[in-house]
């Protein structure tokens, strides 16, 4: 049979989604790629995993530890001069040499539309709020599979220098995915409602990769994704980097909220302000669904490292920002209790 090509004008990237990234932080894609597109894309993601030893085991950094990620394994398909040792990369090949570096250009194009209608009539968002992608660095790109029961905890893609990522698109191949399977991406824009999102086949997820706080549920069956991330030539720019006293000088409660969900700064302080939810995510992630009794020594002595690090990692936050995240926390619980998250 014909194999597929895909090129930059089959993705589904309209202004539209971009004006939500944006102005909200996020969007979601319906149709990102067509059917036919996405099927080859997992058959021949499916043919390199048959192939044996491309894959590697995911690892986490927290704190001073490297802690293992069962069940999920990763091909990083950002450096082509490694493209020869796969047998056959298939569309891979396309879609990280050509499709990836189009991808940014597209984003560029749109922007420098906004700016020139921006200038001319200024009723736009302010150019401030573009994303301003690296055009001249293509997007890293990795290939995901969870063979089943891995998840993420909640995590910044761009928790602060000297990572440069700006935009993350995920993108999802899960043909057969139903109700119940789990693997869905949650986004939780700050102190707003968790956005939960299904791997639908073809689908992508963009936000911000510096602002939006986010974690992956548990997946029942195996689940396909690749991701692109691109960077940013503002990304870590001082401001969104030191939270310092003059940052701090608010009128009231209400506009530190509307300046945090905005900014960068939110990555400071949200381990605090979600404190439970972070260490519930962590947890949850290391968990080995059928380890040995020796993995499960193991898994204790993570445990214990992981909630010593959190706690004292909340600690130094709140010790410095105490009236500010006590706030923060209540209006968290008082807004989950009146949305049921």
């Amino acid at each position: 049979k014909m194999a597929k090509r895909i090129t930059i004008d089959q993705l589904n990237l309209s202004g539209n989604a971009l004006t939500q990234v944006q102005e909200r932080q996020y969007a979601i894609v319906d149709d990102f790629l067509p059917q036919e597109i996405a099927n080859q894309l997992l058959e021949d993601a499916n043919n390199l995993h048959r192939e044996g030893g491309h894959f590697q085991q995911h690892y986490f950094q927290f704190g001073g530890a490297l802690l293992k990620k069962p069940n999920v394994f990763e091909l990083d398909l950002s450096d082509p001069t490694k493209h020869d040792r796969y047998n056959n990369l298939g569309i891979w090949k396309e879609m990280v040499g050509e499709v990836g570096p189009s991808f940014l250009r597209r984003i560029d194009e749109i922007e420098q539309q906004q700016k020139q209608q921006t200038a001319a009539t200024e009723s736009i968002e302010k150019p401030s709020s573009l994303l301003a992608l690296e055009t001249n660095t293509p997007p890293a790109i990795k290939l995901q599979i969870n063979t089943g029961g891995g998840s993420f905890p909640w995590h910044f893609d761009n928790p602060g220098p000297p990572n440069a990522r700006m935009l993350t698109c995920v993108v999802y191949l899960n043909p057969n995915w139903s109700e119940g399977d789990g693997g869905e991406i949650v986004l939780c824009p700050f102190l707003s409602k968790y956005v939960v999102v299904p791997p639908l086949h073809g689908r992508a997820v963009l936000f911000r990769s510096d602002r939006i706080l986010h974690r992956v549920l548990p997946s029942r069956v195996r689940r396909v994704c690749f991701t692109m991330w691109c960077n940013g030539t503002r990304a870590n720019d001082k401001r969104d980097v030191a939270l310092s006293r003059d940052v701090l000088q608010f009128a009231s409660y209400d506009d530190a909220q509307t300046f945090f969900s905005k900014s960068p700064l939110q990555r400071v302080i949200s381990r605090a302000v979600y404190s439970e939810e972070y260490l519930e995510s962590l947890l949850e992630c290391i968990v080995s669904k059928n380890g040995s009794d020796e993995e499960g020594i193991m898994k204790d002595e993570e445990r214990g490292l992981i909630i010593k690090q959190h706690e004292a990692s909340v600690h130094g936050i709140r010790q410095k920002l105490r009236p500010l995240i006590d706030e923060f926390r209540r209006r968290k619980c008082e807004h989950l209790l009146s949305t049921g998250r």
